[in-house]
């Protein structure tokens, strides 16, 4: 190449240089010189991780049982007088709720109402002499202390020797049995302490302790009974009453927990993750150890520290590394 041709080469590229500084200033002119657009980042809703007592519940159903029932009969053949007791009433011990006139005594009345109007003279003394012989007839006692379950004769019905009376239960031996699935069975062990409620008194909670599990299963074979005893003074006074019983399994008085809409469940790798915010203001996907579950709230074992922030909105369009905005930021929820 020849001295010409250099000179040519060098004035086309100066041409183009020049041609594209005008156009880069054209294009900043254009933008009226603004900086780029910022990135975009999503809106999320947050919470705090933090420490508040937790418990495990296992939720039964049951009914309650007594375990000392009486049925009081009747000593001796004859009618039944005095009998005003109904379903619930209570009895003391050794209180009358009875008495049987016999046969014989019927007669002898009936032979003195006879022998007054043959000779009115000695019918005060044959009176007397009835009257100390009867007595009113024959006492039937309570044997206890108890409630009155159902009665089994009626005022003046005529009854056979050792025919039943009254149907009567200690109150104080009333229990709960309830129907524990094999599943959660496993994990109750006696002592355990437990709450029962019932639609007979709404809003009242009894306390109860697991007394012992029954060796024995239901006909399908899925669940098994358990026997909860009353503590304390409280207690339920029907027999056959449905109720729901929370048993505790585990009580944790210092359990960090975050709301449970924190929570995603990873199906291939069967583990449990949160999106937690860094200081950077991007999602960081977080494995975690996940204990107590309640209503609102799950315990956290391992992945999280106290005072860390997670998102709890967004679903699965929350990706790691995702820029993201806190607009709310709430604590979680008492169980």
């Amino acid at each position: 190449m020849n001295r010409t041709s250099h000179t040519r080469l060098g004035v086309v590229m100066a041409a183009a240089l020049s041609l594209a500084l005008s156009a880069c200033r054209q294009g900043s002119a254009h933008t009226g010189g603004q900086p780029p657009a910022p990135a975009v980042s999503m809106a999320v809703s947050t919470a705090t991780a933090k420490r508040a007592p937790m418990r495990d519940v296992a939720r039964l159903l049951g009914t309650t049982v007594a375990l000392r029932r009486v049925t009081i009969k009747s000593p001796a053949a004859g009618r039944v007088t005095e009998l005003t007791l109904q379903s619930g009433d209570t009895v003391r011990k050794g209180q009358i709720v009875a008495r049987i006139v016999t046969r014989e005594d019927d007669a002898a009345r009936a032979g003195l109402n006879i022998a007054g109007q043959l000779d009115s003279e000695t019918a005060a003394t044959m009176n007397r002499a009835v009257e100390r012989y009867a007595r009113g007839g024959i006492a039937v006692l309570a044997p206890s202390n108890a409630i009155v379950a159902q009665r089994q004769a009626s005022d003046d019905q005529v009854v056979a020797e050792f025919d039943p009376i009254l149907d009567v239960i200690d109150p104080g031996s009333i229990y709960v049995e309830a129907a524990a699935p094999i599943d959660v069975l496993r994990l109750i062990k006696p002592g355990m302490p437990a709450t029962v409620t019932s639609a007979l008194e709404p809003g009242v909670e009894y306390a109860c302790t697991v007394a012992a599990i029954l060796p024995s299963f239901s006909l399908q074979g899925v669940t098994s009974p358990v026997r909860l005893a009353f503590v304390g003074q409280k207690r339920i006074r029907q027999v056959g009453a449905t109720v729901e019983a929370l048993v505790t399994i585990r009580d944790v008085p210092d359990a960090l927990e975050v709301p449970s809409e924190a929570i995603f469940q990873d199906p291939e790798r069967g583990t449990f993750y949160v999106f937690a915010v860094g200081n950077d203001g991007l999602a960081h996907r977080t494995t975690v150890a996940v204990g107590i579950h309640n209503s609102s709230n799950v315990q956290i074992l391992s992945g999280l520290s106290e005072g860390q922030t997670v998102i709890t909105s967004g679903g699965y369009a929350l990706s790691d590394g995702l820029a993201v905005r806190p607009v709310a930021s709430q604590t979680p929820a008492a169980p």
